[in-house]
């Protein structure tokens, strides 16, 4: 689908929205933000270009939009931020580049990504290979469905944080705890209910390898998540960018 015709569809989304910002269809939102996520990144980028001029031409509210954050987020340039790091990891941060957040030129990411996985298919070797100065690995929720020990997760983390210190010594490693999920997620998938415990192993594997662990625990609530309980939007997305930008100095 062409850059084009998906500005086409957004723009109708915003028109709509603009003549009826009291009773906006939650569906016909829905269906816009899932567009919005299966765009190739030069897509992306694009089409936002397309709709914020068309929004200035049209004095839309940013209240109409469902993908909006606060005035802090707003106001912050991510890919400026975030030009020099990498953000390893699976469906959770694939979402940064999906969104357009940031580009693929910081996310390595893909949809089902555990640990394992990712050292299997070379995901953290191609982290490695960017030669970023700072490296966020984002690893656990597909890990912690798999199984109900963290013994192996955290064996193989080890593994992975000194293969990065020692391709990359001079590199910055943060470590992120696996984002919790909603009440209703954690009845579906029982293993789920282990999460906090799998972080407290992994905050106890950061104090011993020297690298720094990332509670990102404060920035979810019920409301953030998408219907499955897993997953989250834009919003929650530049949350954790920022609590990154605060931990990392960046």
């Amino acid at each position: 689908m062409s850059g084009l015709v998906i500005a086409g569809f957004v723009i109708t989304i915003y028109v709509k929205a603009l003549n009826k910002q009291d009773n906006i269809e939650d569906q016909q939102v829905a269906q816009g933000v899932e567009v919005i996520k299966q765009l190739e990144i030069q897509d992306v980028v694009q089409v936002e270009e397309q709709i914020e001029a068309i929004k200035a031409q049209h004095g839309i509210s940013e209240q109409v939009s469902s993908v909006n954050t606060d005035d802090t987020s707003a106001s912050v340039d991510y890919k400026k931020k975030f030009s020099t790091s990498v953000i390893a990891g699976d469906s959770r941060a694939e979402g940064i580049s999906a969104y357009g957040v940031l580009t693929q030129a910081s996310v390595v990411a893909q949809k089902g990504r555990s640990l394992s996985t990712a050292v299997q298919n070379g995901d953290i070797d191609t982290a490695i290979g960017m030669y970023p100065k700072n490296m966020f690995l984002t690893y656990g929720i597909n890990d912690v469905v798999g199984v109900q020990s963290s013994d192996a997760f955290i064996k193989l983390y080890g593994e992975v944080i000194d293969k990065v210190k020692s391709k990359l010594p001079n590199s910055n490693i943060y470590v992120c705890s696996i984002l919790p999920v909603t009440t209703a997620a954690a009845n579906k998938q029982p293993n789920l209910k282990n999460i906090a415990r799998w972080n407290q192993d992994l905050k106890q594997l950061c104090e011993e390898k020297g690298v720094k662990f990332i509670d990102a625990s404060s920035i979810m609530s019920e409301g953030n998540y998408e219907p499955d309980g897993i997953h989250f939007g834009v919003t929650c997305i530049k949350k954790w960018l920022d609590l990154f930008i605060q931990q990392a100095n960046l």
